[in-house]
């Protein structure tokens, strides 16, 4: 009897702690969420220090950076006129020639013998021609006392004819052969860098082959650009729609450093693209060192001279969703709310305004990540110290990712983490 008593403790017991082991976790995580979601939402009324910024007016030169390419002002394909044994080229691949300058000997011996075999030929009807002139004249005079027929005449006269159009044939067919035996040299058209020799020396070139090198100019050189009409509408000043004479132009490079040239505007296309919507345009711009190379992908920086007023917003102050730009403002209540914004370009570290703020307006510039719509909010100041403090860590984050490598970047965020 005492046996089973102490089984049904001992089964109790097992229930028991079965129950404490199968309950104490449910309880456990009940309670923590409990007091969790006290702590977050006490954590939430609390609101979140920021600090703000007043929207400033200010007087800028607007411009815009364009996609350009550098083309040469000349582009010469040097080909062949005549068939024959390419001989002799007489410059390096890469060269700067000159104007004039010989750069290719085509074989010119059947050419030569061409040349004198028209001048034999002329020579041949040139005698006749001058036989034929004698009978003329002859005939003229017979024909005057009537000791000759008029048609004796006539005959005299039609081989004169003949003989001098033998004449004009021969010299025509003459300078022919001599134009031909001159394009055995070819010759430098213009000033500029010629290109890698296309066909080996020794080998049969005709028209019909192709190029054998291309001739470039290197200064001054085009930068070309297509831009939207819209875009050109802000370098207009007032009625005058001739925006040549009211900017500036500048280019980076891929590098990112500005060319040390300005350039001129000089050039617009008399019309529009149909199926991109954009206008060509070209710039010039003087290439003494040859560091433009045609064909070359550069950014071509178009400023307005003539200073507008604008309204500006530090990029580190914009966010960006699935909708475009916003900032966070403060509302009579003290909270975070999203104001969307539309920008028509940057200058410096800030955005240009087009809609959505205006000058004297305050927005967060701080803890963004950490607010949501509708969120309270703290505004505090900085000691003038601390703001010195902060600009100087921005300026020199910013001086170290200009100065890194990206794979140096990569690895400078690794070691931060």
């Amino acid at each position: 009897m005492e046996n089973n008593e102490n089984k049904s403790k001992k089964v109790k017991l097992y229930i028991i702690v079965a129950l404490i082991v199968i309950v104490a976790p449910i309880v456990f995580h009940k309670v923590s969420a409990i007091i969790g979601g006290q702590i977050a939402a006490k954590m939430m009324s609390m609101p979140t220090k920021v600090e703000t910024v007043t929207i400033a007016e200010e007087e800028i030169n607007e411009s815009m950076d364009f996609v350009g390419r550098i083309q040469a002002q000349k582009d010469v394909k040097i080909v062949s006129r005549v068939s024959g044994w390419l001989q002799k080229k007489y410059y390096q691949d890469g060269d700067y020639v000159r104007k004039g300058q010989l750069l290719f000997q085509i074989e010119p011996d059947e050419y030569i013998i061409a040349v004198k075999n028209a001048e034999a030929a002329l020579r041949r009807v040139q005698a006749s021609y001058e036989n034929s002139l004698v009978e003329l004249n002859r005939a003229k005079e017979l024909v005057k006392g009537d000791y000759v027929s008029r048609s004796y005449y006539d005959q005299a006269f039609s081989k004169y004819a003949a003989d001098r159009a033998s004449v004009d044939a021969a010299r025509a067919d003459l300078a022919k052969k001599r134009l031909d035996l001159s394009y055995t040299k070819i010759y430098a058209p213009f000033d500029g860098k010629i290109g890698e020799l296309s066909i080996t020396e020794g080998n049969y070139v005709n028209a019909q082959v192709g190029e054998l090198a291309t001739l470039v100019t290197i200064d001054p050189v085009y930068a070309t650009f297509t831009a939207k009409p819209e875009d050109l509408e802000k370098y207009k000043n007032g009625n005058d729609n001739n925006i040549f004479n009211n900017v500036d132009v500048a280019l980076k490079l891929a590098d990112e450093s500005v060319y040390d040239e300005t350039g001129k505007l000089d050039f617009m296309d008399n019309q529009i693209d149909k199926d991109l919507g954009t206008l060509t345009m070209r710039a010039t711009f003087s290439n003494k060192k040859h560091q433009l190379i045609p064909n070359d992908f550069v950014r071509v920086v178009v400023t307005a001279k003539n200073q507008t007023k604008v309204t500006t917003v530090p990029q580190e102050a914009v966010l960006e969703s699935v909708n475009g730009k916003y900032v966070w403002i403060i509302d009579e209540k003290g909270c975070a709310k999203q104001q969307d914004i539309e920008v028509s370009g940057a200058i410096d570290k800030n955005w240009i305004v087009k809609s959505g703020l205006k000058a004297g307006d305050t927005i967060i510039s701080s803890n963004l990540q950490s607010i949501r719509q509708g969120s309270k909010v703290q505004v505090i100041e900085l000691t003038a110290e601390e703001k010195a403090e902060k600009v100087e860590a921005r300026d020199e984050a910013d001086h170290s990712n200009m100065t890194l490598k990206p794979n140096q970047k990569k690895k400078k965020n690794i070691d931060k983490e």
